[in-house]
């Protein structure tokens, strides 16, 4: 297993760095200028949101950061190497669970042992181990006898919960959430930001959650970035006083609504910018 977070800093040096990142859509005139000169550094451990105006090219930073598409100008470092090709040690999720609805539960969290370097090579014998370390995730994130079900047998929270799991079965240095609580009823998406909360502080991956619910970037993150309108480029970041994360009852404090009501307006900013 990953070694605990560690909180004093000494660790924490940049994972993902990006340098004058710009993106277009298509080619010439039709051209879709999507990002353009974004800035950016993650520290190793960090939890960072990106918050802003839709169509501003959030999710876009994502597909940059994991390699699935390469910047038209400037730099995107990860690992302290230059990123050209899909990344091996990323773990992904999005708003819909995207669950193979022929394979059971237990063996879509496995997937990505099955097709990712270098565990694919051994999936087979270490068939055990592997099977111990997914009802291992269950147990952390409240699963209870599912592993024999197909995802049509479960509700959307518990969808999700599973697909937290298959995102982190592989243990990635890097876990890329794009809006993953976004079609959660309000109980559920607030367990789910408890439950994501504890993986990140017991196993030490850094963060990076696309998300339009500013409460949420507040509660969850490290630093949370505002985008302009497209072609998106980063207009604010803000540090999230540790006194907003700590517990539930650090939702409902006048602090944190403050936090929530100054991402607001620098979102807002942005939504009239053009």
């Amino acid at each position: 297993m990953m070694m605990k977070r560690e909180d004093d800093g000494s660790t924490r040096r940049p994972l993902v760095e990006m340098s004058g990142v710009s993106l277009t859509y298509g080619e010439g005139s039709d051209g879709l200028l999507a990002l353009q000169g974004v800035d950016l550094n993650i520290r190793q451990g960090e939890f960072v949101a990106l918050v802003g105006p839709s169509g501003c090219g959030k999710s876009t930073m994502l597909k940059l950061v994991s390699g699935l598409r390469q910047a038209k100008t400037g730099a995107v470092v990860v690992a302290g190497r230059e990123v050209d090709r899909p990344l091996k040690f990323v773990g992904m999720a999005f708003q819909s669970p995207a669950l193979l609805p022929w394979r059971n539960i237990l063996s879509n969290v496995m997937l990505p042992l099955e097709i990712v370097e270098p565990h694919c090579r051994t999936f087979k014998k270490d068939l055990a181990a592997n099977v111990e370390r997914a009802r291992a995730l269950f147990r952390q994130v409240g699963l209870k006898e599912v592993e024999k079900r197909y995802p049509w047998q479960l509700s959307g929270g518990m969808q999700q919960r599973a697909s937290l799991c298959r995102s982190l079965i592989h243990e990635p240095k890097l876990l890329l959430l794009d809006e993953p609580f976004g079609a959660l009823d309000a109980f559920t998406r607030e367990d789910l930001w408890d439950t994501l909360k504890a993986l990140w502080k017991a196993q030490g991956f850094t963060v990076v959650l696309v998300t339009h619910d500013l409460a949420e970037a507040t509660y969850l993150a490290d630093t949370v970035h505002v985008f302009s309108q497209r072609p998106g480029r980063i207009i604010h970041s803000r540090s999230i006083p540790a006194e907003c994360r700590r517990t539930r009852d650090d939702r409902y404090t006048a602090l944190f609504a403050e936090e929530v009501a100054s991402l607001r307006e620098f979102v807002g900013h942005a939504q009239e910018e053009h």
